[in-house]
């Protein structure tokens, strides 16, 4: 490779890093595996180490950091570091083999899990936790202590006087996760890739009872910042010494001079992996006796007394059966293949997302090929590719449906959109989700109807319909298994009090395509009432802000379809208000635009958007030309980038904003 293409290969491969690194730190939704970033970083090195010594330098490689933009961070004690990874036994003896002659003996080493979780760092001070830091870059960490604080089972007084920083990590149990992702699944919401990313969302929500419902865990390792005089002289004493001042520690270590029980370890762990109820990704290897460490020394980003001893990700090949398509509340068709069973990383896999049509015409997926399957984090099953070299020459092409599976009804999608939907809005399957929609908390807020009692009712024929929930027969509820009267008079409470809710949350209720919370206000303060929203056309409708060319057109649609007028006049005649009440307070915004991008350290967004409301502002929900404010949190992404290019958005933070309205904190 000459020098200008070398550059040029380095260039790309420091611009994927830079993508990768901000994806799984600040953003915790990575779009490639560890192994996979490991050996881009690896391959990154290799290609570095051709350039001459002047050009090697070390931000080049730095490790990336999980800081949120605007937030609170607090230095560390000592630096949080990285390790360098083996990824095969070889690697791992060839590096204690390397130890052991720059010492002159043999160093027994600590075994231990390597916990797939989100850094944490603890600061005690007189026997007290003072704050918990994130890793952050590894000399500051992101101060989130209010929310560290709801997880249970961590001591917040010790045993131990002097200054100490304790280390760990975060973890959201995989009975948990797989929990949650159904949770979020029966919403239409977005799936977390993978433990580890759950559990660094949530560590870092803004409210800490939104943290506490979350059931994160902690295993700690190491210490860090610690006097000479401390106890422990060795990492087995260190793992000890937690225990005892009640940390919870992984019970799984071994200490051994011999590489032969050492690879039996990691055996051993790697069978291990998928029986426990936390992640783990591979074993560290430290040298055990502490006081050989600063002998040892470190590199410029890692020590050389340790090492991480990766596993690499299962992958099997299975047989793909057929794709079955499911529709979501929204009418979304979203594709699953179906595959011949296979033991993979701890569980049997037959079923397998494809997210979309695109997806199986990238795979190229014909019936009965035979696919790579892996776990995506060890928990998601995804297909990598196909083996068509196996393939029949008369295997068929997967058929793509032109027609809704469910009611049959033809299936549309939107220009540049990736997502094909059923175009009825009476398809049976979208049912259940468009009442779970109806009753949620953003729209009508009705407790006591989420997507258990939603089927429930359903197939009790208590309701077959959005409308049906004004006529429910509460008698009939309480005799249900599992309600009885108290449930059914709650039930009852909530639904009439949903009566009283403005039109603008009737609008969002209804489950209009692509019309979320704002843009639903937008067009109730617009039109005022839901004739003159049925009546308009294109150009009135493109006057609202916020409304584009797409959204006019589902919007006229939506309102040309009987069915869907049948069930605006149903619920007006149950007593819904469909003419918009305004509930401002004061006009100092009156005539100004606000967007609010990345997360606020006091408000959550749809309080702060109620609050710009009340106070006569329009919220929009993307950056144009029209728009007079952006509020500036944390994570602020490209939104930030846009209203920067434009030149005349002013950018405010919270702080500046409740100034404005004189409402200082």
């Amino acid at each position: 490779m000459n020098e200008k293409k070398l550059r040029a290969k380095i260039d790309k491969l420091l611009a994927d890093k830079k993508k990768h690194d901000e994806l799984y730190y600040k953003n915790a939704e990575p779009e490639i595996t560890d192994f996979e970033y490991d050996m881009l970083v690896r391959e990154l090195q290799d290609l570095i180490a051709l350039l001459p010594e002047t050009e090697r330098a070390a931000e080049l490689l730095k490790v990336g950091d999980d800081l949120s933009q605007g937030a609170k961070t607090i230095a560390h004690k000592e630096r949080m570091i990285s390790l360098d990874n083996a990824y095969s036994l070889e690697e791992l003896e060839n590096w204690w083999n390397k130890l052991s002659l720059e010492l002159g003996f043999r160093p027994p080493l600590c075994l231990e899990l390597k916990i797939d979780g989100f850094g944490i760092n603890l600061f005690y001070s007189n026997g007290k936790l003072q704050y918990a830091t994130t890793r952050g870059d590894g000399r500051i960490g992101e101060d989130v202590t209010p929310n560290f604080k709801t997880i249970a089972g961590v001591p917040h007084q010790i045993d131990y006087q002097e200054d100490i920083e304790i280390r760990g990590e975060i973890y959201l149990p995989i009975s948990e996760f797989m929990k949650l992702n159904e949770e979020r699944a029966s919403r239409e919401e977005k799936p977390f890739a993978n433990p580890r990313n759950a559990a660094a969302g949530s560590i870092k929500l803004k409210d800490p009872l939104m943290t506490a419902q979350r059931p994160l865990k902690v295993l700690f390792y190491t210490l860090g910042g610690r006097p000479a005089e401390i106890p422990p002289k060795s990492q087995e004493e260190v793992l000890n010494w937690l225990e005892s001042l009640g940390f919870p520690v992984a019970k799984q270590r071994c200490v051994c001079d011999d590489f032969q029980r050492a690879s039996e370890f990691l055996n051993e762990m790697e069978e291990l992996r998928y029986k426990l109820d936390f992640e783990i990704d591979g074993v560290v290897a430290k040298v055990n006796d502490s006081s050989l460490h600063t002998r040892i020394g470190e590199t410029a980003k890692s020590p050389k007394w340790a090492v991480a001893y990766k596993f690499k990700p299962e992958e099997k090949e299975t047989k793909l059966l057929d794709v079955e398509y499911q529709v979501g509340r929204t009418g979304a068709v979203v594709p699953v293949a179906i595959l011949e069973p296979v033991y993979i990383s701890g569980s049997t896999v037959s079923r397998s997302t494809l997210h979309n049509f695109d997806e199986i015409r990238r795979l190229d997926l014909h019936y009965d090929d035979t696919v790579r399957l892996i776990k995506s984090g060890e928990i998601i099953p995804k297909i990598l590719g196909v083996d068509t070299s196996k393939r029949k020459t008369d295997a068929r092409a997967i058929e793509l449906p032109t027609r809704c599976p469910v009611c049959d009804s033809p299936l549309m999608r939107e220009d540049e959109g990736a997502i094909h939907y059923c175009s009825s809005s009476e398809c049976p399957a979208q049912l259940a989700r468009r009442i779970e929609h109806f009753a949620s908390k953003e729209a009508m807020d009705i407790v006591g109807l989420g997507p258990a009692n939603v089927a429930l009712f359903l197939e009790e024929s208590i309701i077959s319909g959005i409308s049906d929930i004004y006529d429910i027969d509460y008698e009939r509820v309480a005799s249900l298994s599992g309600m009885g009267t108290r449930s059914a008079n709650n039930l009852q409470r909530a639904i009439e009090d949903s009566k009283s809710r403005n039109f603008d949350r009737v609008l969002f209720a209804l489950g209009i395509r692509n019309i979320g919370i704002v843009t639903a206000g937008n067009l109730a303060k617009h039109f005022g009432n839901i004739d003159a929203i049925i009546e308009a056309d294109f150009e009135s409708l493109s006057q609202v802000p916020d409304i584009g060319a797409k959204i006019a057109e589902i919007i006229i649609s939506y309102f040309d379809n009987p069915k869907n007028l049948e069930l605006i006049d149903a619920l007006r005649s149950r007593g819904l208000s469909f003419k918009y009440e305004s509930e401002q307070a004061t006009d100092l915004l009156e005539g100004k635009s606000f967007l609010i991008t990345g997360t606020l350290p006091n408000y959550g967004r749809k309080e702060m958007q109620s609050l710009i409301q009340s106070h006569g502002g329009r919220i929009l929900s993307g950056v144009s030309k029209s728009l007079d404010y952006l509020v500036l949190g944390e994570k602020a992404g490209g939104k930030l980038t846009q209203a920067q290019k434009l030149g005349t958005v002013q950018i405010v933070s919270e702080e500046e904003l409740l100034k404005l309205l004189g409402e200082e904190q």
